[in-house]
C-alpha cells in the first residue's frame, strides 16, 4: 500500500510559497508611501529610519526595497514549510520530519494513535507519548483515514484522558524527582523553550509518568502498561 504523508497539503504549500513573497513585495512597495505619510505627523518615533525609507521612494531605492521584501517573503516561506511537521505513515512505521530532524517509530511500538487538540499523539505499550507533536490539519478526517488504512490502532480520543491531573508545585502524590522535573519544565514552558520542554517531558516519562500541556499548565498521569 502507498505511503500517506500528513502535514501541510499541496495547496497549503502553494499558498505559502506564493503568498509570503507577494506580501513581501507589497510591503517593499508600500513602505516609502507609509514613511512619507508618517513624516507629515507632528511627531514620529524613529524619525531617522523613517526619513531614510521615505528617501528610497523611486529609482533604485524602490527596486531595492521591493527586492528586499521579496527575499524576506521567500525566507519566511521556507521557514514556514521547513519547520512544519511532516509525518509519513507506512505499514512498517512512521517517519517524522521537523526542520533538519528526522526520526522513525516502528509499527510494533505503536499501541494507540489519536489527536489531542492540534497535536498528533502516539502511545507505546507503556502508554508513553513517543510522539506528541503539533500537526497541521490534525483534526482533518484524512489523518484518521491514513492511519486506519495501514492498520494502526486509531482512536477518537485519549484512552487515558481521565487519569490526568493538574500539576501544582510540590504535589505530595508525586515523587520529589518528578516534581523537580515538572518544576523545571514549568519554567521552560513559561519561557517558551519548546525544545527544553520536550526533553523534560521525556525525562518525566523515564521516571514513570507522562505529561500534557494546556498552555503553560501541566497535567500528569502515571504510565499504564497495556
Amino acid at each position: 500500500m502507498a505511503e500517506h504523508e500528513l502535514g501541510l497539503t499541496r495547496a497549503d504549500r502553494w499558498l505559502i510559497w506564493v503568498g509570503f513573497p507577494l506580501v513581501g513585495l507589497a510591503a517593499g512597495w508600500g513602505l516609502p508611501v507609509l514613511a512619507r505619510w508618517l513624516l507629515r505627523l507632528p511627531w514620529v518615533p524613529f524619525g531617522g529610519p523613517v526619513r531614510l525609507i521615505a528617501a528610497l521612494d523611486g529609482g533604485f531605492g524602490r527596486v531595492a526595497l521591493i527586492g528586499a521584501g521579496l527575499l524576506l517573503g521567500l525566507v519566511l516561506a521556507f521557514l514556514a514549510v521547513h519547520e512544519t511537521l511532516r509525518v509519513t505513515v507506512a505499514g512498517t512505521g512512521l517517519r517524522l520530519r521537523l526542520g533538519d530532524t528526522t526520526r522513525t517509530v516502528p509499527r510494533g511500538e505503536v499501541t494507540a494513535v489519536f489527536v489531542d487538540g492540534r497535536h498528533l499523539v502516539v502511545l507505546d505499550r507503556e502508554s508513553r507519548q513517543v510522539v506528541r507533536e503539533r500537526l497541521e490539519g490534525a483534526g482533518d478526517a484524512r489523518v484518521g483515514r491514513a492511519f486506519r488504512a495501514h492498520g494502526y490502532p486509531w482512536l477518537e480520543r485519549d484512552p487515558y484522558a481521565d487519569l490526568f491531573r493538574r500539576w501544582v508545585p510540590d504535589l505530595p502524590d508525586l515523587p520529589g524527582s518528578v516534581n523537580a522535573v515538572l518544576a523545571a519544565r514549568a519554567v521552560a514552558l513559561t519561557n517558551k523553550s519548546l525544545t527544553d520542554a520536550a526533553e523534560l517531558r521525556d525525562e518525566v516519562q523515564r521516571l514513570g509518568y507522562t505529561v500534557r500541556d494546556d498552555g503553560t499548565t501541566q497535567h500528569w498521569r502515571p504510565l499504564v502498561r497495556s
